[in-house]
């Protein structure tokens, strides 16, 4: 099923800076988040850090939006395909998480880069956007460059490696699902049900591995990894809601400069010489898809 919405008209100058100014704002919280979720993993588990993640983020929607919408924010027009997104944005987290316990927060941010590739190897099943032959080769040199990254030959190979690799494709579903509906949703709505599903489905591993936090300072973080999910993947929805994916998507490779920033930063990693060689094969095929991209869309919209 192809999203026609966009295709009829090009968006405003405005819009797509709208867009290009909310992912970058996105891609800033998710890099703190993550940089805050490797910290609490080290004290508590996983699975009550998923479910603050969320639960707090749920909080910040109601406060946050609930006075301006009201009863809008629990209104979707498709609800089931809200809920996958949901539950594809859950597992993302909680495979991300579980893996960044024991990787570096830059060579963790560089697998993750390939989501932009995942989306167009998929986009002409969920989009019925077609792919061609330059975009399928692109695709393809970036995997290479997510090998080059997780060196599955290498005698210290990290198993924990698979866990990001699998949160990837979790995320880049869940980036299709808000390309595919983010034309009949409204942004603060799917965010909040994206916070509903994840408390929820994150609630049954509470009982068996609950700590509870005994230092203030923890307890920010909590609040804070809540507020970075919340903010982040609200401006997420808006971006890809506001400009095609083509546009939004390369935006993500600021991501690589934060993880790298703050994990010298505050765990003293720096991502080795073959994880920045595979990070930019990856980041040059993402940004040839996004070039190849845009002149697709421009010759479309002159038809239309």
């Amino acid at each position: 099923m192809t999203v026609k919405a966009p295709l009829q008209a090009p968006p405003s100058s405005d819009r797509i800076l709208r867009a290009i100014l909310a992912i970058l704002f996105s891609v800033t919280c998710f890099s703190i988040l993550n940089a805050i979720s490797k910290t609490l993993t080290q004290h508590y588990p996983v699975a009550q850090v998923v479910w603050a993640r969320y639960v707090v983020a749920f909080a910040f929607m109601i406060a946050l939006f609930m006075p301006r919408s009201g009863l809008k924010l629990f209104r979707w027009h498709n609800v089931g395909s809200q809920v996958i997104r949901g539950l594809l944005l859950f597992c993302s987290s909680f495979l991300y998480f579980n893996g960044l316990m024991h990787m570096p927060l830059a060579s963790a941010a560089s697998i993750s880069l390939s989501s932009p590739l995942i989306v167009t190897a998929l986009s002409a099943r969920f989009l019925g956007e077609p792919v061609g032959t330059k975009r399928w080769i692109a695709v393809c040199v970036g995997f290479v460059g997510a090998l080059i990254v997780v060196r599955p030959g290498d005698a210290n190979f990290n198993w924990y490696v698979l866990l990001i690799v699998a949160s990837t494709i979790s995320s880049s579903l869940y980036q299709l699902y808000s390309r595919r509906y983010g034309q009949t949703e409204r942004p603060d709505a799917s965010a909040t049900m994206a916070t509903i599903v994840g408390t929820v489905a994150a609630a049954p591993l509470l009982p068996f591995e609950w700590v509870t936090p005994d230092y203030g300072w923890d307890l920010v973080l909590f609040v804070g990894l809540g507020a970075m999910a919340a903010i982040g993947h609200y401006f997420l929805t808006i971006a890809y809601s506001q400009a095609p994916a083509a546009v939004v998507a390369p935006f993500n490779y600021m991501q690589l400069v934060g993880a790298a920033i703050l994990g010298y930063a505050v765990f003293n990693d720096f991502p080795d010489f073959w994880t920045w060689v595979g990070a930019g094969v990856i980041v040059c095929s993402g940004l040839y898809l996004g070039h190849q991209e845009r002149l697709r869309y421009r010759a479309r919209a002159v038809r239309n």
